[in-house]
């Protein structure tokens, strides 16, 4: 959990902005993805405009820019692929130097005072000020301000305000484009990517042309610069070397006043003039392009470039800024969500929203969604699964027409989807697991091979679009020709195996990356049924709603009918593992034989991120989960499991699960709600929405998590507010996380907008534009419509558990006395000629003494009458109790002395029931009783576990009601009291054998009470 971590966070909590006031060097990279910018069309990272000499990860990109470079393997088999695309750093427009009085001013080099650097996110602006201090002694106020405009997708603005405080010694400012760096993860280390076709810097015309040398694909940077209207006198040199543009402007200050000047930016690119992807296609070796379709770009880039920023000179930079903040601002009203009472939750969900508004706005089908957006180059700017499993539904029902595009981009690349699945020697069309223009580019033959359900979650993401749009449109003309090649697809890779009876997925890695090439992955098993099923409904509703699209689409693909039976009966008989002890379905054939691993042993300083401190095969080889993979199923066919599914699942994968990936908190934070644990919801929430604020993966460096950030809204809507969909209507069953006052936030459903608003008593629905929408909530039908509609919250919901009482088990909890129990049992049956072992030993685990002693005479030959029994068991404790004059203070478990004292100080109740008959006395040689507020033992009930009778007891002179109890048990029989008393329960030892508890820790020493309230 985020608590474990502790990672302090280095911005101040606010609404709206983000506030770093302290420049810390070694977190510079952690930064610079924070503070990144971009508008769908171009993106930057929070590059200081001087820049810096190391430490940092310079970053201007341009939508759908790439470079492709020849792979490399020791050994090449079929299938792998010969060349990658990887997102192209272009050049730098963000550089402006600032020299007083002889030095150069540099974040890491000089001395400054009174630094910020804010971004307002209602705006979407980029603000940094200090005072600068020369070796000189002269002190020079600086701010930088700069903005991608949301108005005008090709226009960068930057402004840089000049103030000399103290002095008048001569200012030297340098606006430079610079095209000098290339990407720093290139995997071949090929150098620079970009080669200089003109570079002109003159009063009138100050642009640097760039060629991708290995796509064919060209863009232009154009600059003007506004000098401010008092500068009476200055210097002006221009300059153009290699790959720098630059002009300076030398002048010298009069004390205390302040300049300001405007640096604007036009960038095109050969996308612009009609050629979606590069002039030299992915497999051509040459690097040469059409002279023709070169001339054609450069003549259309240029001029239009030059039309542009001729019209933005004659605009003042107050303007324009003030354009690009009314268009975020419209921007906001369609999709913020409040929160009130909880500055932290309102801080992470609005910066996630901020970024996923920039990142993608739906204005072109042949883009995708970097797993990074424009924010690093971890991942090479290419597209993932993640796209439609986690960015769709935001989209979808926040831009319904951006949702669209993106399905789109799926379907003008299925003609590259249906050339890989017949270089794989598939049917149909295999989306590639990473990609930029739609072919694939992982070189990562284990997962390129194996992690094929993204195949399963496009057709799954065409359903979402069209149950939430009622685009039928968009489904029989586009979207049921990708269905149909999925299927055939999965109906292909599918193969029947008579041992089992069904059909298997043999070979497949699931969303968790950690258990790779598996046998029947439960996620990849089921998503592939269901779109088996799914396209077969879609055909046949073809056939009666649009007959003369379906004869097009089986003209055009060969559809044959037969197809649909076949499609169905490999449905029908899809493996899917249910284990009856466990009450879950395993993630693979595989897992429930994996080694057995405890999360709570991870060490965030020496393990966190596993990826870089561990070994492949440590992790490949135990039990822990990346993310979640079968409760993912789960969340995305909530409506196919019950509560008690979701529940014995939860349990089992949660406590197993490292969160190692930023999809994971969003999702258990979902289903969390779902099953009644809502403050593990809230605190995954918060590690969900803070996850790059906070740097808790210590992977910002590497550029921010896009997806995660769309989950983290899906976590609020579908979460918190409970939202789902059916082919009948909107679902909503709403909750409010206990720090919060209230919080609301609107979707598009049917192209109606509804507001939705949940406050500490009910929740409040409204239509603000469009028809009524018919709504379930909390399982009563409701029409919205124009008037505000108010329910009640569940009541249920308000009167839910809480943490108010702690009841422990004591041998194996506060004390470890089973040895002398053992000794003592041992001595009394080799006494008797009855056998006795550990094993059997483990069978008296939390069991009273005479049913202890009835499991141990069933290995005697001879009956023994009451009498006889009864004189054995004081015969045993007699032994034990002998031996318990050996136990003191240093006897308690680790952490247990600790755990005490937090609860007494949040004033949380503890009992003590064992079906010891000597525990007051083990707590008095302990010399921990006064923190007990109730002792049970064997001598205050009649049955033993797993009869409730004690915990209830317990609970009933606590006088709090048993759902308000947390039970800590070693032994099965404990916890199967705590669950037949209604209670939670933390188990202390083996997963396995605890399977029933709510979570289970390895030791004792991992117990506080944060992990007891993660069981609400």
């Amino acid at each position: 959990m985020k608590m474990e971590k502790g990672i302090q966070c280095m911005f101040n909590e606010d609404p709206w902005r983000i506030i770093e006031e302290k420049y810390i060097p070694e977190k510079n990279r952690v930064s610079e993805s924070i503070f990144s910018l971009a508008n769908e069309y171009m993106g930057t990272r929070g590059n200081f405009e001087e820049g810096l000499d190391k430490n940092t990860l310079e970053g201007c990109y341009i939508g759908g820019m790439y470079f492709k470079e020849k792979t490399t393997f020791e050994w090449k088999r079929v299938g792998f692929p010969n060349y990658m695309n990887s997102m192209a750093h272009t050049t730098n427009w963000l550089k402006i130097t600032v020299d007083v009085d002889g030095e150069t001013f540099q974040m890491d080099s000089s001395s400054f005072e009174n630094y910020s650097r804010i971004l307002d996110m209602k705006t979407a602006v980029l603000s940094r000020e200090l005072v600068f201090a020369t070796r000189s002694g002269v002190r020079t106020q600086l701010r930088w301000e700069r903005f991608l405009s949301l108005a005008d997708r090709r226009l960068g603005a930057q402004q840089i305000s000049v103030k000399a405080l103290d002095h008048q010694k001569p200012v030297r400012l340098s606006f430079q484009l610079d095209a000098t760096r290339g990407n720093q993860t290139e995997v071949t280390k090929t150098g620079i990517h970009s080669d200089k076709v003109s570079g002109v810097s003159q009063p009138d015309d100050m642009s640097l042309v760039m060629k991708i040398r290995s796509t064919g694909q060209y863009y232009i940077h154009r600059m003007v610069i506004q000098k401010d209207p008092v500068l009476k006198k200055c210097e002006e040199e221009f300059s153009a070397s290699e790959k720098v543009v630059e002009c300076r402007v030398s002048f010298t200050p009069e004390k205390g006043r302040g300049y300001v000047f405007n640096k604007f930016i036009s960038v095109w690119n050969s996308r612009d003039a009609g050629f979606p992807q590069g002039l030299i296609l992915k497999e051509n070796t040459s690097s040469e392009a059409d002279e023709k379709d070169e001339k054609e770009i450069l003549d259309f880039i240029r001029t239009n470039s030059k039309k542009h920023l001729s019209t933005l000179s004659k605009s003042n930079y107050e303007t324009l800024k003030k354009m690009h903040s009314e268009c975020m601002g419209k921007v906001w009203d369609g999709m913020d969500v409040e929160i009130n009472g909880d500055v932290s939750a309102q801080q992470g969900i609005r910066y996630c929203l901020f970024q996923l508004l920039n990142t993608y706005r739906g204005t072109d089908a042949y883009l995708n969604i970097g797993a990074k957006g424009m924010t690093g180059e971890v991942y090479d700017g290419r597209a993932f699964w993640d796209t439609e499993s986690y960015c769709v539904p935001f989209y979808l029902y926040t831009n319904p027409e951006a949702a669209r595009r993106l399905l789109e981009f799926r379907y003008n690349t299925l003609d590259a989807a249906r050339d890989r699945a017949r270089e794989l020697r598939y049917k149909g069309a295999v989306y590639p697991f990473t990609t930029i223009d739609g072919s694939e580019d992982c070189v990562v033959w284990d997962l390129v091979f194996s992690e094929i359900h993204i195949n399963a979650i496009i057709p799954f993401a065409i359903y979402q679009y069209v149950r939430a749009t009622g685009d039928n449109e968009y489904l029989f003309t586009k979207g049921a020709e990708v269905l149909v090649e999925q299927a055939r697809f999965w109906a292909d890779r599918s193969c029947f195996i008579p041992y089992r009876d069904g059909y298997a997925l043999n070979r497949v890695t699931g969303p968790d990356e950690w258990h790779i090439w598996t046998n029947n992955n439960f996620y990849t098993n089921y998503m592939a049924k269901w779109v088996l099923e799914y396209a077969a409904q879609v055909v046949d509703r073809m056939s009666v709603d649009s007959p003369q699209n379906l004869d097009l689409l089986a003209t055009k693909i060969s559809l044959d009918p037969d197809e649909l039976f076949n499609w169905r009966q490999i449905a029908g008989k899809m493996i899917l593992t249910y284990d009856e002890k466990l009450r879950i379905f395993p993630q693979d054939d595989l897992f429930l034989s994996m080694e057995p691993f405890s999360r709570e042993q991870l060490d965030p300083e020496k393990d966190i991120p596993l990826e870089r401190h561990w070994t492949v095969e440590k992790w490949y080889k135990t039990d822990m989960v990346k993310q979640p993979d079968t409760l993912l199923a789960m969340f995305f066919h909530r409506d196919k499991f019950s509560v008690e599914q979701k529940t014995n699942n939860y349990r089992f994968y949660e406590q197993r699960t490292t969160h190692s990936s930023s999809l994971s908190p969003c999702i258990h934070s979902i289903l969390a709600c779902e099953i009644g644990r809502y403050d593990q919801a809230y605190a995954y929430y918060l590690w969900a929405s803070r996850l790059d604020l906070d740097d808790l993966n210590k992977s910002t460096h590497e550029g921010l998590h896009i997806s995660s950030m769309a989950g983290s809204w899906t976590n609020i809507v579908s979460g918190f507010g409970g939202m789902s969909v059916t082919d009948e209507c909107i679902i909503f069953n709403p909750i409010l996380p206990e720090a919060w006052k209230d919080y609301s936030f609107r979707i598009t459903y049917q192209g109606s907008v509804i507001q939705v608003k949940v406050d500490r008593k009910q929740s409040c629905y409204q239509v603000l534009h469009g028809k009524d929408v018919k709504a379930r909530i909390k399982g009563k039908d409701y029409i919205i419509s124009g008037k505000s509609l108010s329910v009640p919250l569940d009541e249920k919901f308000l009167k839910r558990p809480r943490l108010q009482a702690v009841i422990f088990d004591l041998d194996g909890v506060v004390v470890d006395t089973a040895k002398y129990h053992f000794l003592a049992w041992k001595e009394l049956s080799e006494k008797e000629g009855i056998y006795f072992d550990e094993r059997i030993n483990e069978r008296l685990k939390g069991v009273g003494r005479m049913d202890s002693l009835k499991i141990i005479l069933e290995k005697s030959s001879r009956k023994y009458s009451e009498k006889e029994m009864s004189e054995l068991a004081d015969r045993k404790n007699k032994a034990y109790v002998k031996m318990l004059d050996r136990v003191t203070p240093h006897d308690l478990l680790p952490g247990i002395m600790d755990l005490f004292e937090e609860l007494k100080n949040n004033k949380i109740k503890i009992a003590l029931c064992s079906a010891s008959r000597n525990s007051q006395l083990i707590l008095e040689k302990l010399k921990v009783q006064k923190y007990f507020d109730v002792v049970v033992t064997g001598n205050d009930v009649r049955l033993s576990k797993p009869d409730p009778e004690g915990v209830l007891l317990a609970a009933a002179k606590l006088r709090i009601r048993p759902a308000n109890c947390v039970v800590i048990e070693d032994a099965q029989a404990g916890v199967a009291a705590a669950v037949n008393a209604g209670m939670r329960s933390m188990g202390i030892g083996y997963k396995m054998d605890l399977h029933e508890a709510d979570s289970v820790l390895s030791s004792t020493k991992y117990l506080d009470l944060e992990k007891l309230k993660m069981l609400y």
